[in-house]
């Protein structure tokens, strides 16, 4: 069981990524495999306060799991929520009808 003091904010399931004052310390190439990345709290590490983080395969980048992570080297991602906006009707379409050159460069641009 964790004593009290050693207890995080961050739990089971949580998304997060590493700060950037402790990438900032890193070697070029170990900055490079977890700069941008976000990975998920798998649990703490041997009953300690420390966390596993596994995160997932990444433009490229292995699946890769890290265990003992200080929690203080961890930043919180929250998910911004995105609001899907339905399509405007305006009338209704035969199905005949054809888009404008303005159109179709917002369609494809």
């Amino acid at each position: 069981m964790a004593y009290e003091s050693s207890i995080t904010t961050f739990s089971q399931g949580d998304k997060v990524r590493f700060k950037e004052e402790r990438l900032s310390v890193l070697t070029p190439p170990d900055r490079k495999r977890l700069e941008g990345r976000v990975g998920v709290v798998q649990g703490r590490w041997n009953y300690s306060r420390k966390l596993t983080v596994h995160f997932p395969e990444d433009g490229g980048r292995s699946e890769l799991r890290i265990m003992s992570v200080d929690p203080s080297q961890l930043e919180r991602v929250m998910e911004e929520a995105k609001a899907e906006m339905a399509p405007e009707i305006t009338e209704a379409a035969s199905g005949e009808e054809r888009l404008s050159q303005e159109d179709m460069d917002n369609l494809f641009g």
